[in-house]
C-alpha cells in the first residue's frame, strides 16, 4: 500500500453501539460493546496523512467525545462525513453539523412503512427529520442503502426518490460478511443497478464489476481498498476493507510505526487474479472484482456478479453527472447516483 498523494480516506467506527437493529447488520458486536481509545484515535490521526474520514460501523454520534473528534479533525483540514440512521443528529448542535463535508442517512425503501419494518419504527421520519436539518444548515446530503435480496425489486424506486428531494443515493453491496440469508442473486444485483441507472445518473462508481459493465475506466482499477482507504474498528482493529472483521493490524501498532503496518493491511486483499479474468479487456478496471466478496466467496474465483464467464452482458443506461467529491467516492466499493 503506497501512501496516497492527497492523504488516506479512512472508516472510523468510533463505536459499535446502536439505537437500532437492523436485520442486515454486519457490526453488530457478539458480546460487549465498544468505544475507540480516544487517546489512541488522536496519536494515529498524528501519524498518518488524511484527507477524509468517514464515521461509520455503529450510529458515531453515540461515542461520547464524538464532537471533539470532530472538531479537531476539521482544524486539521480534514473533511468530515458521517454515515447515521437520522435519530442522532437532531441532537447535535447545528454549528457541529456545518462542519460536515457530507452526511449519509440509511434508508433502504422508498416507501415509510417498508423501511420502518425492516430498521424500525419510526426510522424513515428519523431520517427525513435529519434531512430536512442539513439541508437547513447547506451540507451535502446522500440517502445510502444496501443493495440486498430483500429490497433489490425497490432500488429503482428509491433512486427515482432520491431525484426528486434531489438528494444523492449512495448503494453498498450486501457482503455476507456474518451470513448470505440477504445476498442478492446475480439477476437481482444487475436488475438493481440497471432500475437506479434508469432513474438517475451516476456521479462516481468504485464498484470493480459494475464499472467494467458500465465502461467506466476512471475507476480505482479494481477497488479502493487499501489502496486509498482502510477502516479503523471499534475495538482497535484496522483492516483494508470495512467488511473485513479480523486483521493482525491494531490501533496501537498503526500509532506506534503506521509505514511498518501497510504491507500487511496489503497483505490481507493481496489476492491472485482469477484465471478467467487473465485475458478479460476489463482485467485493469476490474482485477477479479471486490475483494472482500471473493475472500467471503473463495478466492481463487472471479466476483460472483462477473458478467464476462457468463457471457451475459448487462443493458445498463449509464449517464454521468460530474462527480460531487464526496467522502465515500475514494473509500469502499460503491455506487453513487443523483438527479
Amino acid at each position: 500500500m503506497a501512501v496516497p498523494k492527497a492523504g488516506y480516506t479512512v472508516g472510523i467506527g468510533l463505536t459499535d453501539r446502536c439505537n437500532a437493529t437492523c436485520p442486515h447488520c454486519y457490526s453488530r458486536p457478539q458480546g460487549e460493546h465498544h468505544d475507540m481509545d480516544y487517546d489512541e484515535l488522536c496519536n494515529l490521526f498524528d501519524k498518518i496523512p488524511l484527507k477524509s474520514v468517514n464515521f461509520g460501523t455503529g450510529e458515531s454520534i453515540l461515542y461520547p467525545r464524538f464532537i471533539e473528534v470532530v472538531e479537531m479533525l476539521v482544524q486539521r483540514g480534514v473533511e468530515v462525513a458521517v454515515t447515521t440512521n437520522g435519530s442522532t443528529i437532531m441532537d447535535l448542535p447545528d454549528d457541529i453539523v456545518r462542519l460536515f463535508h457530507d452526511v449519509d442517512f440509511s434508508l433502504d425503501y422508498a416507501d415509510p412503512k417498508m423501511n420502518d419494518r425492516w430498521r424500525g419504527v419510526g426510522s424513515y421520519e428519523a431520517v427525513m427529520k435529519g434531512i430536512d436539518k442539513c439541508r437547513r444548515l447547506g451540507v451535502e446530503v446522500s440517502m445510502v442503502a444496501c443493495l440486498m435480496s430483500a429490497n433489490a425489486e425497490y432500488l429503482g424506486q428509491l433512486a427515482k426518490s432520491a431525484t426528486e428531494w434531489d438528494l444523492n443515493l449512495r448503494v453498498n453491496v450486501y457482503k455476507a460478511v456474518t451470513s448470505d440469508e440477504f445476498r442478492p442473486t446475480y439477476e437481482q444485483f444487475w436488475s438493481a443497478i440497471s432500475d437506479m441507472a434508469d432513474a438517475a445518473y451516476f456521479c462516481a462508481c468504485s464498484e470493480p464489476v459494475v464499472s467494467a459493465a458500465i465502461g467506466h475506466r476512471n475507476g480505482s482499477n479494481g477497488n479502493p481498498c487499501g489502496q486509498s482507504s482502510f477502516r479503523v474498528h471499534p475495538d482497535g482493529i484496522i483492516v483494508p476493507c470495512v467488511y473485513l472483521l479480523s486483521s493482525p493490524v491494531t490501533l496501537a501498532d498503526a500509532t506506534e510505526n503506521f509505514e511498518e503496518c501497510l504491507p500487511r493491511l496489503s497483505n490481507l486483499l493481496d489476492l491472485p487474479l482469477p484465471e478467467p479474468c487473465r485475458e478479460c479487456e476489463w482485467k485493469e478496471v476490474c482485477q477479479g472484482g471486490c475483494a472482500s466478496r471473493r475472500l467471503l466467496k473463495g478466492k481463487a474465483e472471479p466476483d460472483e456478479y462477473c458478467f464476462i464467464i457468463r457471457h451475459d452482458k448487462p443493458q445498463i443506461n449509464a449517464r454521468w453527472r460530474e462527480s460531487k467529491g464526496l467522502v465515500h467516492e475514494d473509500y469502499l466499493c460503491t455506487m453513487i447516483f443523483t438527479g
